[in-house]
């Protein structure tokens, strides 16, 4: 179920992000198996644009869906993990990164929905690159419609796109 926050009438709040690590041996290879900030927000893109139900264009073909991204702790998002993460999903979501929340609702339609029919990822602190990683964030469709999940990521030499994927997603 769905939890409502509004837009201006309670904030924002995503709280720690745990990291769970599996050992480390300090070895080169140990860096290869990691998820670092690129390959968490790549798998959260993925995990998305794989829940999210197709948009139809005006003549009834799927289009990718959209997916904002945006860093709970405000700020921009660093070019190059933009960047990586663009390039790994490039084939199942157009991805945009916004500096605040604000920016992906649109302002001029009822109830604030997120522009293109899209989803916006409020994504808690990333913990320093790990085997696995714990994220928190809140997914909103609209500015008054958000709804809160914890998703654990663990590096996957067998994902097709950033070397990790989701393993587990609930809500709190």
């Amino acid at each position: 179920p769905g939890t409502r926050h509004g837009r201006r009438g309670s904030s924002i709040a995503i709280v720690a992000v745990l990291s769970v690590a599996a050992g480390c041996d300090g070895s080169d290879d140990a860096s290869a198996n990691v998820v670092d900030h690129a390959a968490a927000f790549a798998a959260l893109v993925e995990w998305q644009a794989q829940e999210r139900e197709p948009v139809l264009d005006d003549s009834g073909e799927a289009q990718l869906p959209v997916i904002y991204v945006v860093a709970a702790e405000g700020g921009t998002i660093d070019v190059g993990v933009q960047a990586e993460v663009t390039s790994a999903t490039v084939d199942m979501a157009t991805v945009r990164f916004a500096d605040e929340a604000t920016e992906a609702f649109d302002d001029g339609a009822e109830g604030q929905p997120v522009i293109d029919d899209g989803s916006m990822l409020l994504v808690g602190p990333l913990p320093e690159p790990a085997p696995s990683v714990v994220v928190e964030l809140l997914r909103y469709l609209s500015a008054d419609e958000s709804q809160a999940f914890i998703v654990e990521i663990a590096a996957d030499a067998g994902s097709t796109t950033s070397g990790a994927s989701v393993t587990s997603v609930t809500q709190p």
